[in-house]
């Protein structure tokens, strides 16, 4: 299943479609709720922190290995931990 989002023209801010505020979303991964999941918009990666992934309970075997490295806010490189696609539930 694909699931799309979409907004009318009325649903826009006064910068209209030339902003670049991020878009988050709420949603459920097995019985974890997650608030403020960024949306994918091709330019950045996304982030999970290792406590909730510990609170998804998913098994660590999924993990695919990663060769990236991230740069934290203050400059210092970390290393990606891997990779992980989840199934995301979005809606009510």
């Amino acid at each position: 299943m694909i699931n799309y989002f979409y907004f009318t023209t009325d649903k826009l801010g006064a910068e209209g479609t030339g902003h670049n505020k991020p878009l988050y979303i709420t949603v459920r991964c097995k019985d974890c709720l997650i608030g403020k999941v960024l949306i994918y918009n091709g330019s950045a990666f996304n982030v999970l922190p290792k406590h909730m992934l510990k609170e998804m309970s998913v098994d660590e075997s999924h993990i695919k290995p990663s060769t990236m490295m991230a740069t934290t806010y203050d400059g210092s490189p970390r290393q990606i931990i891997g990779t992980l696609e989840v199934e995301l539930y979005v809606g009510p």
